[in-house]
């Protein structure tokens, strides 16, 4: 048979492969566990936590979450993000690496993926300065409620 036992669910053999280095954990949605959408970087490392045996937890796979790792709706917002929380339940009481960068291929634990994140923020290449293709009022409105200040021909941070 192709199906082995995770937990007290069947899973087929795409969903082992990618469970890998996560035995121990029973995820409960597994559409949020094999999602293809990453979230944001959180931290550039895992962080320990203690986990109960039986009690249900909500890892933040969006990294927008105040209460990392774990999700407190910051995935909610239309149009903010694609990534939703993985449910799980672990089957030992104990101490676990839980993923911060959001990259691991083994949701919810850290698999070392981190080691490839680059610590450079993304937003690094962004400009200060904003430029409008036309001169109109509508756009030095928008420019102000932004809170952006003219100076130099163009509109920039305060």
């Amino acid at each position: 048979m192709l199906a082995s036992r995770v937990g007290r669910k069947v899973a087929g053999p795409v969903v082992q492969s990618t469970r890998g280095a996560a035995r121990g954990f029973k995820i409960l949605n597994e559409g949020a566990d094999m999602s293809v959408f990453k979230g944001v970087k959180a931290d550039h490392k895992p962080v320990s936590v203690q986990l109960e045996a039986g009690k249900k937890y909500f890892w933040c796979a969006c990294g927008l979450s105040t209460n990392q790792p774990f999700c407190d709706g910051s995935h909610k917002p239309d149009g903010l993000t694609m990534a939703r929380p993985v449910q799980f339940e672990v089957e030992r009481t104990g101490t676990y690496l839980l993923c911060n960068c959001k990259q691991t291929a083994s949701r919810p634990l850290c698999d070392g993926s981190h080691k490839n994140v680059s610590k450079r923020p993304l937003n690094a290449d962004a400009r200060q300065k904003v430029a409008f293709s036309s001169d109109r009022p509508i756009y030095e409105g928008v420019a102000r409620k932004l809170g952006l200040k003219q100076k130099d021909g163009g509109w920039h941070m305060p």
